[in-house]
């Protein structure tokens, strides 16, 4: 909606704010004209100090060198308003003077009412006054001197240009083109960070620790569990971080690089110094080196934490999955590595793993076979799936139960899992079966093993397992064996079902005769099927009771079954020949 017309008359000031300032506060408005008064007392306070007495190239004075020259005899008009006005609105002459004529001009000021608002996403943000034509960084860098890292933006021009400056609570300075960290720098700046760092003296090195790491073992990079970043400083210190520190990193934290990074101008921090890191998983040798693409995957990491773009938080577990993604051999259960070269070395890595010494008795068993016999790395993720990886070695990452392990191995390696606990053969191949077609969660398959153990052991005794042999003698011999092994309904059901051909159908009405299990069924068969069934209903019969005497003495053999069999095949006619018995 538009304004309403205005009316104006002669003589009538009108009052316009610039765009990018605001009104000040009390607060605000004290602490500038503090910041200013101080800058009016002590200019050179509020100046680098030029540590580096070397001349340039051709013997050529440093811009730095000169610009200070520039600034003292503007410092030394201090006092002179008329002076300072015309040098901050001067069409030439150094950017840094004419902010710092503006600053001083207006700390003459006795109200300040209107203060601009300068914001950086790097050098941070401060209120200042806008006096003259000097940029508004350099006029808030210079009248917020207090601010450690604001301080240095009116300085960016001659660090493009080589030069290095480094700001602290202790001074302000420039090294020149040397990039120098001057004494009590670096520890300023470690005092300041989020992490609590002890210092220690380790044969004359400094070296600078936080979390829970040992400082011999940063310097002299000795692989650890707890895993550090380490900052070799080119000046002879130490900083090591441990990586549990850094994963408690909030996402809106900013890095300790960047931290470390805008201390210094410009915040090339590999000028300076050198990071790396270090990690190694519970159980691996710390004289053993690690893969050459574990130093890589590190040194990439690093290269993007001070790159920012690792984020901090993230930083520990991308190193430790860099070094489990190299790794390739052994056993790899969540963070823990073992060369899995026995069951007593797997069954010390399952230690952390949820899950009863016969479970992970099983686990232990499946985990070698795969191990010994696969040419491929396997990995188990988290909800169990099976994947490939590179080498030889078997993973179970985090996340992922002994039980999604086993299931995800079982087919190929099951049976040796089995023979591990003492179950091999006949026995052992049925229950594989069992599992596999059906898969129960460790602690049930083991506690209903006994049953699975007599399942098994009434199987091996049939001289065929269901589904061996062809034609209407294999589906009423499937029947007769799923009838006295899984129950008489889950057989009924079978027979009753959707038969592909008159053989089947009487098939599974010879069984129904048989069982006396007939009556009411009649409507499921033709009357040919139940013609043909009910002529070899009484073979069927001889059959079932030998099945029967067979599971109910111990002492008896499968002879008596074998004939009753051939007698059934032919009372059917079946012409194709039964098999050799593989468990006879």
């Amino acid at each position: 909606m538009a304004r309403p017309a205005q009316v104006s008359f002669p003589g009538q000031k009108q009052r316009m704010r610039m765009r990018g300032t605001k009104h000040a506060n009390d607060a605000t408005a004290k602490r500038i004209r503090r910041q200013l008064r101080q800058l009016l007392e002590d200019p050179d306070e509020c100046l680098p100090t030029m540590t580096w007495k070397g001349r340039l190239s051709w013997g050529r004075k440093d811009p730095v060198t000169k610009t200070l020259q520039n600034l003292r005899k503007i410092v030394a008009k201090k006092d002179d308003v008329k002076w300072l006005s015309k040098r901050m609105l001067a069409k030439r002459g150094d950017p840094v003077g004419k902010a710092l004529a503006g600053s001083l001009h207006a700390a003459h000021d006795e109200d300040i009412s209107l203060v601009g608002n300068f914001k950086s996403p790097n050098f941070g943000s401060g209120s200042f006054i806008r006096r003259g034509d000097g940029k508004q960084g350099y006029l808030a860098g210079l009248q917020n001197h207090q601010n450690l890292t604001l301080r240095m933006l009116p300085w960016e021009e001659h660090a493009r240009r080589g030069m290095y400056f480094f700001s602290w609570e202790g001074g302000f300075v420039c090294t020149g083109p040397n990039p120098n960290p001057p004494k009590g720098w670096l520890e300023d700046v470690l005092e300041r960070s989020r992490f609590d760092f002890k210092h220690q003296d380790v044969g004359g090195v400094d070296v600078y620790v936080a979390g829970e790491i040992n400082a011999q073992d940063v310097l002299n990079d000795i692989p650890s569990n707890d895993g550090w970043v380490r900052l070799s400083f080119k000046h002879g210190p130490i900083v090591g971080i441990g990586l549990q520190s850094l994963k408690a990193t909030k996402e809106k934290q900013s890095a300790f690089v960047h931290h470390l990074a805008l201390s210094m101008l410009p915040p090339l921090l590999t000028s300076i110094v050198d990071i790396d890191a270090m990690w190694v998983p519970n159980g691996w040798d710390s004289d053993d080196d690690l893969p050459q693409s574990a130093h890589d995957g590190l040194a990439r990491l690093m290269a993007g934490w001070h790159g920012l773009t690792v984020p901090e938080g993230n930083l520990a577990r991308a190193c430790e999955r860099a070094v489990l993604d190299s790794l390739d051999f052994g056993l790899l259960i969540g963070s823990s590595w073992s060369k899995g070269e026995t069951i007593e070395q797997i069954l010390t890595s399952l230690e952390g793993m949820q899950g009863s010494v016969d479970e992970k008795q099983l686990a232990a068993g499946v985990f070698l076979e795969a191990m010994d016999q696969t040419e491929e790395g396997i990995r188990i993720d988290s909800r169990g799936g099976r994947q490939e990886r590179e080498g030889s070695i078997v993973e179970v990452m985090e996340g992922a139960s002994l039980t999604d392990a086993v299931h995800a191995l079982w087919e190929d390696f099951g049976l040796a899992g089995l023979s591990s606990i003492g179950i091999e053969g006949d026995e052992a191949q049925i229950i594989w079966e069992q599992q596999l077609k059906k898969p129960k969660p460790l602690k049930t398959f083991l506690k209903g093993l006994d049953s699975s153990r007599k399942k098994a052991q009434q199987k091996a005794r049939f001289p065929y397992r269901v589904g061996d042999l062809p034609g209407p003698v294999g589906a009423i011999h499937d029947l007769i064996l799923i009838g006295l092994l899984e129950g008489p309904g889950i057989a009924e059901r079978k027979a009753t079902s959707r038969h592909d051909d008159i053989d089947g159908a009487a098939a599974g009405w010879a069984w129904l005769r048989a069982a006396n299990r007939s009556t009411g069924q009649e409507w499921h068969f033709e009357s040919l099927a139940r013609d043909r069934g009910g002529a070899w209903m009484e073979a069927t019969r001889v059959l079932l009771e030998a099945g029967k005497k067979m599971l109910d003495s111990e002492d008896s053999d499968n002879a008596e079954f074998i004939d009753a069999l051939n007698a059934l095949h032919t009372s059917t006619g079946q012409q194709e020949p039964l098999p050799d018995q593989p468990n006879a």
